[in-house]
């Protein structure tokens, strides 16, 4: 990823959450300037009810929360399922939209993961995606966006013309048509099987009822 340049940085700031609740008891600081209540000392009031409301403002930790979230492979599609419930009110509705698809493949992929490569339905690539896609592409997708203050990622466009909301959904997209191919070639071996499974059935028992008595 190429370094932040200084408009970047200066941005970044501005629309951080801890600088506009900085910027917000400033505010109040100088209600009450205008106001009379306070004369004496007013910078530093409000120099130091900034100051209180950048250093107090909790930081968000939605990113931290994607980036180390603990994927375990016994558990991998309820890990999965915590994950998006943790990170959902951090994203945008569109993005949302596509980590419930994403979260939905998984769910159908996941529990029968093992018993597909036992049976060889499944590819080791196809296989060694799906596992990644858990435990490293989405949460590093994820904690690359929570990280940028909300209102910047909705709002500041980036050097192709995307926010970063755009971006993510772009990129979750990605993501999401990846793990369907997978499901769909996985599961076509299945549909295969049960066509061949019909077709023996259909001969099994065509034979038997031209062998009947008195037929």
């Amino acid at each position: 990823m190429e370094p932040l340049t200084f408009s970047q940085r200066l941005m970044l700031f501005l629309y951080s959450s801890n600088n506009i609740a900085g910027c917000l008891l400033a505010l109040v600081g100088m209600a009450l300037y205008f106001t009379g209540v306070i004369q004496a000392y007013w910078f530093l009031i409000v120099a130091g009810l900034y100051g209180a409301g950048y250093l107090g403002w909790p930081r968000g930790d939605l990113a931290r929360t994607a980036e180390h979230a603990e994927l375990s492979t016994e558990l991998l599609a309820e890990q999965v399922r915590k994950l998006v419930d943790s990170v959902a009110k951090g994203l945008p509705k569109e993005a949302l939209d596509a980590l419930h698809t994403i979260q939905t493949t998984l769910s159908e992929l996941l529990p029968r993961l093992h018993e597909m490569q036992d049976r060889g339905v499944i590819s080791p690539k196809d296989s060694f995606t799906v596992i990644e896609t858990v435990r490293r592409y989405l949460p590093d997708t994820l904690a690359a966006y929570l990280r940028l203050p909300k209102v910047y990622a909705q709002v500041q466009t980036l050097g192709d013309g995307r926010t970063a909301a755009q971006v993510l959904v772009d990129q979750l997209r990605v993501l999401d048509k990846s793990l369907q191919d997978v499901a769909k070639s996985a599961f076509s071996g299945d549909a295969e099987a049960l066509i061949r499974n019909g077709q023996f059935l259909q001969t099994k028992f065509t034979e038997r009822a031209v062998f009947l008595p008195g037929r």
